[in-house]
């Protein structure tokens, strides 16, 4: 509409409702939060907790929060064709955009980590510099850099074939069950393959099998999982808000079915590796089990925020913008507590309580990892770093109060 002076103005009245999209993103928002607390959990569990009398304890829950690898390969591939529904866009304009969000970090990462463990790992001295150099690059092509990296080479994986799982998914919009189907029989196959197979012999074949894990076909089922539940999304979350019973019945059962093949694998100062892998086929029922658990809490906690009621909003956005940066730092955070003596102290705190122990330790690293990160969002390289933009240190309150009084910093509401 425009007014006699012919300018354009907005009758609030009649805007465009906001677009939805964004709305149900903030339940993978909470999800995705969920998860990157969980692999700081993971971590702190294995780095305190090796005595004989809680390791058996300890090593399930590690088991267990084996899920957030493949809860953050479902959540990424849901945002990813949500994000795109309804949006032209080729291969190469897709792999420009994202590509560069996580290449980035990953090489930066990277090389802080190769480098930065051998000052402060105790017994990790510099090698030469020709085997330092060789050791990055190969840290560089394996993901090897830092035990959490492998994630940031399975992303660009997910971006690298993204053209194509989006065509597969159009393709077989109308046949979700045959997809599904299709995904987990690969998944089972790379599990059983993994856990129960010989391993090759001859070392190309030794070096290829022990890295093939991080490849996308260990990651299938759940490939499938967040792109079909995306593009099915209002059905799925109809289905399962009326049927919630029901489901968090299956899904207690498959983690109690987990839960005791471990406890049958294992005994007290007996646990082989066999039952600590990610890809024990047993527990594949849990890895499904946790993530769809997961997000009915997710949908749980939306319908609450959708309600009006403060639930969190806030501390989720919050965290959602620090998430991969906690993610990155927090083994460096991790390694400078060791080097100080803080799980010493913690030993000596708390001798009779890994519970208490851990709960410290994680609570710690959260809060610690959390002030580096914003530290690092201030800075130039924050995009480097943690990938995001820039947030910058102070905002100039007098530049918004003169955007705000221009007629081009806010709307016009007609009176016609």
């Amino acid at each position: 509409m425009r007014t006699g002076d012919g300018q354009t103005v907005v009758d609030e009245r009649t805007a465009a409702p906001p677009r939805p999209a964004r709305q149900r993103a903030l339940t993978a928002d909470f999800v995705r939060v969920v998860l990157f607390a969980g692999v700081v959990v993971a971590h702190s569990v294995a780095k305190i907790n090796t005595d004989p009398d809680v390791f058996r304890s300890a090593q399930l829950v590690g088991t267990l929060l084996h899920v957030t690898r493949y809860g953050f390969v479902a959540v990424t591939l849901f945002v990813l064709v949500l994000s795109m529904r309804g949006r032209t866009m080729s291969p190469v304009q897709f792999w420009r955009r994202r590509f560069g969000l996580i290449v980035a970090p990953y090489l930066v990462w990277t090389i802080v980590y190769t480098t930065v463990d051998h000052l402060v790992i105790e017994g990790n001295p510099f090698p030469s510099p020709g085997r330092f150099l060789q050791d990055m690059g190969f840290a560089i092509i394996s993901g090897t850099g830092k035990y959490q990296l492998y994630f940031l080479l399975i992303s660009m994986q997910i971006y690298l074939f993204f053209p194509v799982i989006s065509w597969v998914i159009d393709r077989t919009m109308n046949r979700p069950w045959s997809v599904l189907s299709a995904a987990a029989a690969i998944q089972i196959l790379v599990f059983v393959t993994y856990q129960w197979l010989p391993r090759p012999s001859g070392y190309a074949w030794d070096q290829v099998y022990e890295h093939a894990w991080k490849s996308l076909p260990m990651y299938t089922l759940f490939v499938a999982i967040g792109a079909l539940t995306a593009v099915h999304l209002d059905r799925i979350q109809a289905w399962l808000r009326a049927h919630v019973v029901p489901v968090v019945i299956a899904c207690l059962i498959g983690t109690s079915a987990s839960v005791a093949v471990y406890l049958w694998m294992t005994a007290p100062g007996d646990v082989p590796w066999q039952a600590t892998t990610p890809w024990n086929p047993p527990l594949l029922l849990w890895l499904v089990s946790g993530v769809v658990l997961l997000w009915l809490v997710a949908m749980g906690w939306d319908g609450l925020r959708t309600s009006g009621r403060k639930v969190g909003a806030r501390a989720v956005s919050y965290a959602t913008i620090r998430a991969f940066g906690v993610f990155a730092v927090h083994p460096l955070i991790l390694d400078l507590l060791e080097r100080v003596g803080f799980y010493n102290e913690l030993d000596a705190w708390f001798p009779s309580s890994a519970a208490t122990r851990t709960a410290i330790l994680v609570i710690v690293v959260l809060a610690v990892s959390l002030v580096v990160v914003d530290l690092l969002l201030r800075t130039p390289a924050a995009k480097w770093l943690v990938a995001r933009d820039r947030i910058p240190l102070s905002r100039n309150p007098t530049v918004k109060s003169l955007m705000e009084k221009s007629p081009l910093g806010k709307k016009k509401v007609s009176t016609e």
